[in-house]
């Protein structure tokens, strides 16, 4: 009985089911690939930024992104000499994974991004969550809706250990409170599960 809790706790549990990502501050990447996976369902590109990364003056289709009436400016620069991971959500993970030229390692991507809020004991906390990617001729946009972006994280997170260096981000309030649409989905689940055991139980006892 408890499978139909398990199920929807596991998905609120990954990646954008649980956090927020802050739409206010787009981020802008681009860098030659050094490790590519196309698993199900995000995808995750690992590129080295040049140290002298700009931000182009045109961006192709930005501004049909979502999230984009609250951005606070244009994109700017991330990473720049460093190395970063770029997560895929599942529509743009289908869609590069079905190409034949699908980035790999050695080719350049760009992308904009948005960070995740920091929150309390989040491991997902600071991801870069690609929005839009330019790859294999083209500009392809995350077209979902579930994942939940905030005008910009809010609040402070208590102290945590962080790579030495690393500058500490803000969290968005409500950013660990699970999406009213998963919950509802999941309670749905565990009716549908109790009402099916009632049934069983009860052709038994006619037997």
């Amino acid at each position: 009985m408890s499978l139909g809790f398990l199920l929807p706790y596991g998905l609120l549990a990954h990646h954008g089911g649980g956090g927020s990502y802050d739409q206010s501050r787009p981020l802008y990447l681009r860098g030659r690939v050094i490790q590519a996976r196309y698993g199900f369902p995000h995808g995750q590109l690992r590129i080295e930024v040049p140290a002298g990364l700009t931000v182009p003056s045109r961006l192709p289709g930005a501004e049909s992104l979502r999230g984009h009436d609250s951005w606070n400016g244009p994109p700017v620069p991330e990473g720049a000499g460093q190395v970063r991971d770029l997560l895929l959500p599942p529509d743009i993970t289908g869609t590069l994974g079905d190409l034949s030229g699908r980035p790999n390692v050695g080719d350049e991507v760009a992308a904009i991004v948005y960070r995740r809020c920091d929150a309390e004991g989040d491991e997902y906390a600071g991801e870069l969550r690609v929005q839009m990617i330019y790859a294999a001729g083209g500009a392809h946009p995350y077209r979902g809706t579930l994942t939940r972006f905030v005008d910009r994280c809010l609040r402070t997170a208590s102290p945590r250990p962080r790579t030495p260096g690393a500058t500490p981000s803000p969290v968005a309030t409500g950013a660990d409170d699970p999406p009213v649409l998963l919950l509802g989905g999941g309670a749905l689940v565990a009716a549908g599960l109790v009402a099916g055991l009632i049934r069983l139980r009860n052709r038994r006892a006619a037997r």
